[in-house]
């Protein structure tokens, strides 16, 4: 890359584009945003560069291919100082080279860093409340739920007309996984969404040449990506977690397995996960959350005649973690009820999703 081709991409202007907005907020002098491949991270920044002036920025994506990252490193001090740019932005960024000085810098990376002087932020897919200024199409609100069960979290998803939804999220994994030994461990895990998982089996099950060792690392480079979250279960740390993907219909595109309440686990999993700290599971409960006293449990189709004596036989269950709330998320039945000092609430999803904002 020579100097001429800092000046192409110093010409940048993404002003006048049809972006929709997130909730995600950007006002940090410097900042490092862990964003999940294919997560819509871009547009947000787009959208943030609406508030500065032409030639007050400099925005690289180091994942463009044209992109010569030594003579960006090379060359971009002296260019920041000659153009007097405020703000810098790094999409992408390997970190393959020191920072340069700048007023405002604003880094987009797939796994989590910290750097001193830098507040670090996590950015995820669509949530449900985003998903419905995404949804232009459904009106009511349970017709957006099922829209948001079918597409899921990608914003490329949700805005796209092609109406074979599961190509396009396979397009999708194909360009955040980087080989055949990724495809494979993938495809071999996504089944178990919403299961207690035990990777030593699936190592066995695996049907291509690969060390434990190398396994392992690339699960973790999922786990580091968010590809894959996992759920530890209460008290247990060395008990088999859970497993849940960052978007909830990545094992229908992947697998003709189908099983509703395990993908609607997954669903209540990520609005905990994207606004919730310290999430458990035990042998009774869906996920725990100690530090509020919460147990929540999935049960999209339970009758509300039917859940009192659901209840009663986890009562006990319940005093003795001293749970003083229990939040029973379902697909349209609402109630509340209070017995032996537990709150118990019965609420449709979209109710439940919209009030933890």
């Amino acid at each position: 890359m020579s100097l001429s081709q800092l000046e192409i991409l110093y010409d940048f202007n993404p002003k006048n584009l049809n972006l929709i907005n997130r909730k995600f907020q950007i006002s940090e002098k410097k900042l490092i945003i862990c964003a999940p491949k294919q997560s819509g991270i871009t547009s947000v920044i787009f959208m943030y560069l609406n508030n500065y002036k032409k030639g007050t920025f400099l925005y690289i994506d180091f994942s463009d291919l044209r992109i010569d990252i030594i003579n960006i490193r090379d060359n971009i001090e002296s260019f920041i100082r000659k153009h007097k740019i405020i703000l810098l932005i790094f999409e992408n960024f390997n970190f393959s080279f020191q920072i340069p000085k700048c007023e405002r810098i604003i880094i987009t990376t797939n796994t989590y860093i910290h750097i001193d002087g830098y507040s670090s932020k996590q950015f995820f897919p669509l949530d449900f409340e985003e998903y419905i200024a995404f949804d232009r199409k459904q009106t009511g609100i349970e017709q957006i739920f099922n829209s948001y069960a079918n597409f899921g979290t990608y914003p490329q998803v949700a805005l796209s007309n092609n109406t074979n939804k599961t190509m396009l999220i396979q397009s999708i994994l194909s360009c955040i996984l980087k080989n055949k030994k990724e495809l494979e461990i993938f495809k071999n895990i996504v089944p178990y969404q919403g299961r207690r998982i035990s990777l030593y089996e699936i190592f066995k099950k695996i049907k291509i040449k690969l060390s434990k060792d190398s396994f392992y690392n690339i699960v973790k480079y999922f786990e580091n990506t968010r590809l894959l979250l996992f759920v530890e279960k209460y008290n247990q740390p060395k008990a088999f977690k859970k497993l849940y993907l960052i978007d909830f219909t990545i094992k229908d595109a992947m697998s003709y397995q189908k099983d509703f309440i395990k993908k609607f686990e997954n669903i209540i999993f990520l609005e905990l996960y994207k606004k919730k700290e310290n999430i458990y599971y035990t042998d009774e409960i869906d996920f725990y959350l100690p530090k509020e006293n919460l147990a929540i449990l999935c049960l999209p189709f339970i009758p509300a005649n039917l859940l009192k004596n659901k209840i009663i036989k986890r009562k006990r269950y319940f005093k003795k973690l001293s749970i003083k709330k229990v939040e029973i998320i379902s697909l349209g039945n609402e109630i509340e009820f209070k017995d032996d000092k537990i709150n118990y609430q019965l609420i449709p999803f979209w109710n439940w999703a919209n009030s933890l904002n």
